[in-house]
This record gives structure tokens, C-alpha cells and sequence, in this order.
């Protein structure tokens, strides 16, 4: 035997909760944050930064120049073959180079990086508003 219960007519047909809408949010708010998240790539071989006791905040739009301690040059993952194509690659990027921060690594050459340095320097048309800088281990602030 089996009881039914007979409900107010056509009121509760009504009221159903579409999941359609929250699931369309919920994808459009994981693209967003897929596409607005900055990735790091690391360079293609290893850089041990030296140490140092100051430190200068940068502006966010930066560029990373890695020099390995065998005196290879890389953009980020892409990887120069000399220093007349990093000069080629950096006059193709002038204009969204507001810092170039140049990573090198504690066992590298002075004369390799004063050589980038160089012509980096002589890449960037603009004389004001351009830096170029060094990085170094950041352990070190604050000891």
C-alpha cells in the first residue's frame, strides 16, 4: 500500500536549480586565471647567483638574461647561440624592456658578462628608461 501526497498544483515545478549557469562561471573563471598566471621557465642550464648584502626592487616588467658559469646566454627556455644573436633578440624586444635583469652565475666569466652588459647597452636606443641590473641571491637580505 503506498500513500501519495497531493502538493499545491503547479508551485513547486518551478523551482529548480539550473546548473548550467554556475558551471559556465566556474570554467570561464578557470580560463581566466589559466591565461592572466605568469609562468616561469627556467633557463636551460643551472645558475648559481652570487651573494650580496643590498637590494633594489624592480618594476614588473622585466626581462631575464641568464649567463651559465660556461658562458652560455639564454632568454628565459630560449637559448643564444652567440652575443650578435642576443643582440639581435634584444633590439626585437626593445620596446617591452623596461629592466633587463641579468642572471649570472657566481663561476661565470667577468669579461662574459661585461661583454653582454656591453652590448646590451648599446642595443637600447633610449637612454633613460631602460635598466639593466644584476641579480643575486636573495637568502642573503636581512642577515
Amino acid at each position: 500500500m503506498s500513500v501519495q501526497m497531493k502538493t499545491g498544483g503547479t508551485k513547486d515545478r518551478g523551482q529548480t536549480l539550473m546548473m548550467e549557469p554556475m558551471i559556465d562561471c566556474v570554467f570561464l573563471l578557470l580560463i581566466f586565471f589559466m591565461v592572466s598566471a605568469i609562468m616561469r621557465v627556467p633557463p636551460p642550464f643551472t645558475v648559481t647567483l652570487p651573494e650580496s648584502a643590498t637590494k633594489h626592487d624592480f618594476p614588473r616588467k622585466k626581462f631575464n638574461l641568464f649567463i651559465s658559469a660556461d658562458g652560455r646566454i639564454s632568454f628565459d627556455d630560449l637559448e643564444m647561440l652567440t652575443l650578435d644573436h642576443m643582440e639581435m633578440y634584444l633590439s626585437a624586444k626593445e620596446t617591452q624592456i623596461t629592466t633587463l635583469i641579468i642572471k649570472a652565475d657566481r663561476l661565470a666569466k667577468h669579461g662574459r658578462v661585461i661583454d653582454v652588459m656591453e652590448r646590451a647597452k648599446r642595443r637600447f636606443s633610449k637612454a633613460e628608461g631602460q635598466e639593466i641590473a644584476l641579480m643575486v641571491a636573495e637568502e642573503s637580505f636581512g642577515q
